[in-house]
């Protein structure tokens, strides 16, 4: 999985941008959000790692507790799963690029776009409520 990351990674990172077309700029575009979710990746995983050993291990928390901890670390693992699919979904960008339409590469590099910077959102979010939960453990 790491290796299909890294390829993704290095073809993204090997792609020129020529004549600055709309469909270009929506690329470099759509790739700057990815580049700012990607090293965040690490981080989410090993707090959910984290909130799932938490959530294992503590036996004296309350119910009410328990469940929106659980909501948490599955806000961490739906970030990290959507980045997933969100790449392996990008990955046959080069051939998109040949076969569709200028208009409708424009759609679709609107739609990933926004779709990476709703992951980026929700990594940030959920990161952020993990952090929050294990601070307040450690009380």
């Amino acid at each position: 999985m790491f290796a299909s990351m890294l390829l993704i990674a290095l073809a993204f990172a090997c792609g020129g941008t020529g004549s600055g077309s709309p469909e270009q700029q929506l690329e470099t575009e759509m790739m700057a959000e990815h580049d700012k979710v990607m090293p965040k990746m690490g981080e989410a995983n090993n707090l959910y790692k984290e909130m799932r050993q938490y959530l294992f291990l503590d036996t004296t928390m309350t119910m009410e507790k328990r469940e929106n901890l659980s909501m948490v670390t599955a806000r961490l693992g739906e970030a990290s799963e959507g980045m997933m699919n969100w790449m392996n979904g990008i990955s046959d960008l080069e051939m998109k690029k040949n076969t569709m339409k200028p208009e409708e590469l424009t759609q679709y590099l609107t739609q990933q776009k926004e779709s990476i910077t709703k992951i980026g959102e929700l990594m940030d979010k959920s990161i952020a409520e993990a952090k929050t939960a294990l601070a307040e453990r450690k009380k």
